[in-house]
């Protein structure tokens, strides 16, 4: 469905009316300025909601006519209301266990070696159990014998490394034990482990061995701390008027999040792309999400994710051409060809949509070759492949991923100019300046009829939706890739529904549609660029629910 038929569909539910026998009307918008989630309508001012669902999108003078009398009349006062917007790609779950240490130089490069080994050794001096702390890429350049290095000055205590992008973690002898990793321990499939010369473990635990890593840590943490995480994170992303997170459980079992999400009964909408995690072969993943316990009502198991490989800042995003900084190599793939025929096999059997974590442009030109020869174009259309960030899909790939229907979800904050351990910006360094401009697209996916969504990959601050829609659409780097705001705003809603196959419950503001609704402080569409991060919402209504109200200039 292209763009000019939404606007149509959407044009026309604006004058349509559910007949209901629910009860009166709960919320009703007026003197709104109304962005559907597929463009602005300047004749529809108000909104009903009853229920659970948008009853009536029109006038204001219709919208007063047949509301309730018990119903909630609030005036929005000509700022923007929006579809609640939707996080594509977040990754939440409790703290790193035990002492959290301050590493300086971060987020870029990070600190060197010899700082990470010092602030390691200062919080060895007090204290019991784990240390943690985050690193930067210029910890992990070089082969290092970080198991020793860090055994050397911990002083007998479980020590965690964790690189701030997910694509590196360093342990020592303590933490390995703790974790019942061998001296010897087989790599798993799709991740790896460093070797000293003699075969024994060197402390690197890298791609799904970190995921399992990650796992058995989130396992052994208290339900209560995720419990809160999840209500800290449902409660932030309120504020913002998101009212949908996708999360890419790469630390929990299916059971696990579960049961969290049960606890946590969060205020929000949760759709969770379980990780997949095989012992043998690729194809053992699906006995995991075969029969799923049942999730809380808010929340829903979207689908499986994989990661096919890694990313530039460590140099492991599987690309065509050599790295511009390191001309012998050019990354790699985390899984066999066979191993990856299994994977798209598992996905075109089972019920479950595929989410495949894909970066460098030779894994992308991969996957689509290996999709083409598996199943024609129609059959993967139907199954709507998520390619998550998809940075390496270039314009000679475009055609490709149009045929094969797979949807972009893509994280803006990816573009930053951040300098690397060198001192030069970081993509630039990797990939050349003319390879990097060509990396990362936008506006492009759109043009070729690609669908877009946008999400954070981040949290804390980083995740705010409205930050994130200021780079996408600033884009200094490469400005012809840019999005037009309302691009952007599309992209965090009907792109986000979309992205997993909801378009027809939520991600506009149509009749029928279920009200999930964000009013904002202000128009992100005509604020200075600068300005958008600063928009928090005044209103933010879930399944006809109000769950965030900021008290500013509401009129009732």
């Amino acid at each position: 469905m292209n763009s000019k038929t939404l606007v149509l569909l959407a044009s026309a539910w604006c004058a349509l009316v559910i007949p209901t026998t629910a009860s009166a009307d709960n919320v009703v918008i007026i003197n709104a300025k109304i962005f559907t989630g597929s463009g602005v309508h300047p004749q529809a001012r108000a909104v009903v909601v009853t229920g659970d669902r948008i009853s009536f999108v029109g006038s204001t003078t219709a919208a007063r006519a047949r509301s309730q009398p018990n119903a909630r009349i609030i005036d929005a006062g000509g700022r923007l209301l929006t579809p609640g917007l939707i996080e594509a790609h977040t990754h939440l779950g409790p703290e790193s266990p035990g002492q959290q240490v301050s590493m300086p130089a971060l987020m870029w490069p990070g600190p060197s070696a010899a700082q990470a080994i010092q602030a390691v050794r200062a919080a060895a001096a007090s204290g019991t159990g784990w240390i943690s702390g985050t690193i930067g890429p210029a910890t992990l350049s070089g082969e290092r014998d970080w198991r020793s290095e860090l055994d050397a000055v911990a002083g007998g205590r479980p020590v965690r490394l964790r690189a701030w992008w997910g694509h590196g973690t360093l342990l020592n002898s303590a933490a390995l034990r703790q974790l019942g990793i061998s001296d010897r321990a087989p790599d798993p499939i799709g991740g790896w482990y460093g070797r000293r010369a003699d075969g024994t473990l060197n402390g690197l635990v890298r791609e799904q061995a970190e995921v399992l890593v990650a796992m058995q840590l989130t396992k052994r943490a208290p339900l209560s701390a995720g419990v809160t995480a999840f209500r800290e994170a449902a409660a932030q992303y309120a504020k913002w008027g998101v009212t949908t997170i996708h999360q890419m459980a790469h630390n929990y079992r299916v059971g696990e999040i579960t049961a969290t999400l049960h606890a946590a009964q969060p205020s929000l909408r949760w759709s969770v792309y379980g990780w997949a995690s095989p012992e043998r072969q690729p194809r053992d993943a699906w006995a995991e999400f075969a029969s799923p316990p049942l999730m809380p009502a808010s929340a829903r198991l979207a689908g499986i994710k994989w990661i096919l490989d890694s990313t530039p800042i460590e140099r492991d995003a599987f690309q065509r051409t050599p790295y511009a900084d390191r001309p012998g190599q050019r990354g790699r793939s985390n899984y066999s060809d066979a191993e990856l025929r299994q994977i798209l096999e598992g996905g075109l059997r089972g019920s479950q949509q595929l989410a495949l974590h894909v970066v460098g442009d030779a894994e992308v030109q991969r996957l689509f070759t290996a999709m083409e020869k598996i199943a024609p174009a129609a059959r993967w259309r139907a199954k709507r492949v998520r390619i998550e960030h998809g940075d390496g899909i270039t314009a000679d790939l475009l055609p490709a991923a149009k045929r094969l229907g797979v949807v972009v979800v893509q994280n803006p904050l990816h573009i930053l100019p951040d300098k690397d351990e060198t001192g030069r910006p970081w993509l630039e360094n990797r990939l050349g300046e003319e390879r990097a401009r060509r990396f990362l697209l936008f506006r492009s996916l759109l043009r070729a009829g690609v669908p877009l969504s946008l999400g954070s990959d981040a949290g804390g601050e980083a995740a705010n939706p409205f930050l994130n829609m200021m780079f996408a659409v600033r884009y200094d780097r490469n400005p012809v890739e840019a999005l037009t705001r309302e691009q952007a705003l599309a992209a965090y809603t009907a792109g986000g529904a979309f992205a997993e196959g909801q378009e027809h419950q939520k991600g506009r503001i149509a009749v029928g549609a279920k009200a999930d609704l964000a009013l904002l402080s202000q128009d992100v569409l005509t604020v200075p660029l600068d300005r958008l991060p600063a928009t928090v919402s005044l209103l933010t209504v879930v399944d006809g629910v109000v769950v965030h109200e900021g008290a500013a200039g509401l009129q009732r």
